[in-house]
């Protein structure tokens, strides 16, 4: 289902599904990448549209509300009866480790771990992902938990990116059957 968010400062459009390739536009190079790699290793497709009406800061408000938007859209796409719930997943990227794991019983929560630098890489600020899981996590509705080691800063967010993506995916894939006993 479409979901746009729209304040004085941005305008997020997003309508995503299961399955395809995502495209994702924001004016912000590498948030578009990290996002691109999410959806994809999610298993998720479709579109998001992002743009800065009023650039009042270093990205904060377009990135947080990338994510709430995404975090609602993703909301929205879950039937929480019919999915595996929990998933889990490791993703080395050379020097760089990221462990994450997802519930997405109902109940937000989020925990990131791991050093970022106070950096800026392809516009986007470091300091802000663990904000950025945090909206996610709150409008998806979902437990988070990304751990990541490692010394470059780009292998470091965009094994974390995959890692959660691929915990995403396995925790949205179909229930187990339920077990019968004899």
């Amino acid at each position: 289902m479409p979901y746009a968010r729209e304040t004085r400062e941005t305008y997020v459009f997003v309508d995503i599904t299961p399955g395809g390739m995502p495209e994702v536009e924001t004016p912000i190079p590498l948030l578009t990448h990290m996002v691109e790699t999410f959806l994809f290793y999610a298993g998720l497709g479709g579109r998001l549209r992002a743009e800065e009406k009023r650039r009042l800061d270093d990205g904060h408000h377009l990135i947080e509300d990338v994510a709430i938007a995404l975090g609602r859209a993703i909301d929205s796409l879950l039937d929480r009866k019919a999915i595996a719930r929990f998933g889990w997943a490791a993703v080395p990227m050379d020097d760089a480790l990221s462990l994450a794991a997802v519930d997405l019983g109902g109940r937000a929560y989020w925990v990131v771990k791991g050093q970022l630098p106070n950096a800026t890489i392809g516009g986007y600020p470091l300091w802000m992902f663990p904000h950025w899981v945090r909206s996610l996590a709150t409008e998806a509705k979902a437990t988070l938990h990304i751990y990541i080691r490692g010394s470059d800063p780009h292998h470091k967010i965009e094994s974390a990116h995959k890692a959660l993506g691929l915990a995403f995916r396995q925790a949205t894939s179909p229930a187990p059957a339920p077990q019968t006993t004899k």
